[in-house]
């Protein structure tokens, strides 16, 4: 038997009905600090992805990064910073339930591994550009990297998304 993560042992418990997670994802920048490492998703064909992911029970947010980082990428990385926090409701996700999901950003660096996509959640790694911004696989993506892009570049003062904002 598969073992299955938290939020699908949930599911099964509570059904479609309302439920509050927390993820958390990294940004790593290249040496050059103008290309952040992306990721083409499974369950997306338009643009790209922080790596990150769903918080199990027991995690901290920023274990949840660092596992979900080499996870995705093959990389060990250790947080340096927080950048921020968003969190946006939806009656419906693509899985049909209704859920809260409160996000929070870390800057991270590289300390070992090699870089390498796992073929089922991540199909692609790159570090893309940030110029011309590069278009992420859902809105509120796109709205956190603006914010990485501009709020974290001229302060350390970590940033608050509000209800998709």
């Amino acid at each position: 038997m598969t073992e299955q993560n938290y939020i699908s042992r949930m599911r099964e418990k509570i059904g479609h009905e309302g439920m509050i997670f927390v993820s958390a994802f990294g940004v790593l920048w290249n040496k050059q600090h103008d290309a952040i490492l992306l990721e083409k998703r499974w369950d997306s064909d338009e643009g790209w992805g922080f790596p990150g992911g769903y918080l199990e029970y027991g995690d901290s947010p920023m274990q949840a990064v660092v596992r979900e980082f080499k996870e995705e990428t093959g990389l060990d990385v250790a947080v340096t910073r927080m950048l921020g926090m968003a969190t946006h409701v939806t009656d419906k996700n693509s899985w049909g339930d209704a859920q809260e999901t409160i996000g929070i950003g870390f800057e991270v660096e590289q300390v070992g591994g090699t870089l390498r996509k796992d073929g089922v959640e991540t199909l692609d790694l790159q570090f893309v550009p940030i110029n011309p911004v590069p278009k992420m696989f859902v809105p509120q993506a796109q709205k956190t990297l603006h914010r990485v892009l501009n709020d974290n570049m001229v302060s350390e003062q970590p940033w608050l998304r509000e209800h998709g904002e």
